[in-house]
C-alpha cells in the first residue's frame, strides 16, 4: 500500500496507477503536459516523451536558475526541437535514456515501419484470406503499430480483458471503438511480446477452430534490428515453420543512436547522465566519450 507522498504524473498515467496498481487517489497527482506547475518551489513542466501513452520528458527549473531534464523512455525528434522550453536557455543536467546508445542501432522512422507491417500484413491477406495477423505488445506501448494494421484493414482488434481495460483507459476514441471482446470476430489479435514463438503461436492458432489457417506475427521493438537490413525493411527476413511466420521488425520507442546524437547536439546540456545499461564502468566511459565527441562540435 502506497503512502510514502504525493505521486507527480500524466493524466493518462494517473488513471493507470489507480486502476492497475490500487494507489489511493490521494496519492495521485496528475499534471497536463506543457504546463508549469511550482512543487516545492521548483517549476516543473511535462512534455511529451514520444515513448508509450502516458510517458513524459520531466523539465525542472530550480530558484537559482539551473535546469535539469529527465528523459526517462524517450525517442527524440525533431519536433521535441521546436518546443520553446527546450529552445530557452542551457540544460544543467540532463538525466538521458541510453537504450540504444551505440552506433550499430539506425532505427528506420516509426512511420516507414508501421508502413511496412500493413503492406506486409496486406500481401499476406491477399495470399491466404484465413491469415490471422498478430502484433506482440507489452502491457502498454505498440498501440500505433496495431491501430494502423485496424484502420488500413478496416477490422476491430481482439485482445484480452485485461489490456481491453487498459486501452480504455486511454480515453482514445479511435482506438476504443476498434477494440472486440471476440477472438473469432477479427482477424488482427493482440498478444503479448514474449508470446510471440512458433509453437506458442501454432498452439493458439489451434485454439480458433479452424477460423484461421496461417498465422502472421510482428515483433515490434528495437531488440529485432539487424544490421543487415539496416534502414531497408523490405530486406527483412521472417522467420517461417509451418503455418506460422513471424516477422521481426524494429519499431522502436527509444531513440536511435543518431537520434540522440542530434538531441544532445541541439540541447548542448552541460552534464550528462546516462540512464540505461549503466552496469559497468566500460559501459558509462564509451556513453560519456560519445557525448563529449558530440557536444564537442556544437
Amino acid at each position: 500500500k502506497w503512502c510514502r507522498g504525493p505521486i507527480y504524473c500524466t493524466a493518462l498515467t494517473a488513471r493507470l496507477v489507480k486502476m492497475l496498481l490500487s494507489i489511493d487517489s490521494a496519492y495521485v497527482c496528475p499534471l497536463e503536459l506543457d504546463t508549469e506547475y511550482v512543487i516545492d518551489g521548483v517549476k516543473v513542466t511535462f512534455l511529451e516523451a514520444n515513448h508509450c501513452p502516458g510517458a513524459a520528458l520531466i523539465h525542472f527549473r530550480l530558484s537559482d536558475g539551473k535546469t535539469y531534464l529527465h528523459t526517462g523512455d524517450f525517442r527524440a525528434s525533431k519536433s521535441m526541437q521546436l518546443h520553446p522550453l527546450l529552445q530557452t536557455g542551457r540544460i544543467s543536467l540532463l538525466y538521458l535514456d541510453t537504450t540504444y546508445c551505440n552506433p550499430k542501432y539506425k532505427f528506420p522512422p516509426q512511420e516507414d515501419v508501421i508502413d511496412f507491417v500493413v503492406r506486409t500484413a496486406q500481401r499476406y491477406l491477399k495470399k491466404q484470406p484465413k491469415t490471422l495477423i498478430v502484433v506482440g505488445a507489452y502491457s502498454i506501448g505498440k498501440e500505433n503499430v496495431y491501430l494502423a494494421i485496424s484502420q488500413a484493414l478496416e477490422v476491430p482488434i481482439y485482445t484480452d480483458a485485461s489490456r481491453r481495460r487498459i486501452l480504455h483507459s486511454f480515453g482514445w476514441p479511435d482506438l476504443s471503438k476498434r477494440i472486440s471482446s471476440c477472438n473469432q470476430s477479427s482477424p488482427l489479435h493482440v498478444l503479448p511480446l514474449a508470446s510471440l514463438q512458433h509453437e506458442n503461436l501454432k498452439k493458439y492458432l489451434e485454439t480458433l477452430d479452424q477460423r484461421f489457417l496461417a498465422v502472421l506475427a510482428f515483433r515490434p521493438t528495437g531488440w529485432t534490428f539487424s544490421e543487415a537490413a539496416g534502414k531497408e525493411l523490405d530486406l527483412i527476413k521472417p522467420s517461417s515453420r509451418g503455418r506460422v511466420t513471424i516477422y521481426g521488425v524494429p519499431y522502436s520507442e527509444h531513440s536511435s543512436f543518431s537520434e540522440l546524437r542530434d538531441f544532445l547536439k541541439f540541447l548542448r546540456p552541460q552534464k550528462v547522465i546516462p540512464t540505461v545499461n549503466v552496469g559497468n564502468a566500460a559501459n558509462r566511459d564509451k556513453m560519456q566519450a560519445y557525448f563529449r565527441e558530440w557536444l564537442k562540435s556544437t
